[in-house]
Parts: structure tokens; sequence; C-alpha cells
């Protein structure tokens, strides 16, 4: 649960990195200092989720089956991000502020 929404909240900051998916939400350009850092926030919050879905849990589940699993979360919201942006690209951000904290209380909480 926790890998679907941190990769949910990582691909929308990699969209709006971008300049078309950008001024379709905020309605002008960004600068290319802010597509910057928000491209490689998303990075960073995609190798974050990779990390918690390698790592060792502590049920004795194995490092292959959580990879797996979050290549099937990185799957599914990617196209949960692309429908966003295409269908609701002002939510976007919120969309994505959202799925971030959902991502981290989910990851706290052990789901």
């Amino acid at each position: 649960m926790s890998a679907f929404f941190l990769c949910f909240s990582a691909w929308s900051a990699i969209a709006l990195g971008l300049d078309r998916h950008h001024e379709d939400v905020w309605g002008h350009e960004g600068t290319a200092r802010q597509l910057l850092h928000l491209r490689r926030a998303g990075w960073l919050v995609l190798l974050f989720s990779l990390w918690l879905a390698a790592r060792p849990a502590g049920g004795g589940t194995p490092a292959s089956l959580g990879v797996a699993a979050w290549v099937v979360a990185l799957s599914l919201s990617a196209l949960a991000v692309t429908a966003a942006v295409t269908w609701l690209p002002r939510r976007a951000p919120a969309l994505a502020g959202a799925a971030l904290v959902g991502g981290l209380t989910a990851w706290a909480g052990g789901w």
C-alpha cells in the first residue's frame, strides 16, 4: 500500500517537472530550476520507495518479493498519474501531496 502511494507522489512530481504538465496545472511555465527540483524530488521518492520495498522485513518476506510488488505498484501508479494529469490536471498537486502523506502513514503503520 505504501509503495503505491509513494510511487504515485513520485510520478506526479516527475510529471509536474515537465513543461507541458507544469503549464497545464499552474497555467504558466516553470523555471528550469523548479522543473529540475520537481524531477529530482520525484526520483528521490522513487528510490526511497524501492529501498523500503527491498529491505528485509521483520516477517521474513524475501527482498525479491518486495521488489516484485514494488514493480507492480510502480506500474499501476504510473497509470494513475497519467490519468490524473490528463483528466484532473489542476488537482494533480493535491493528489500527489495526499499520496505522499498517505504513503508515509501507511509505511509507519506497516502496510
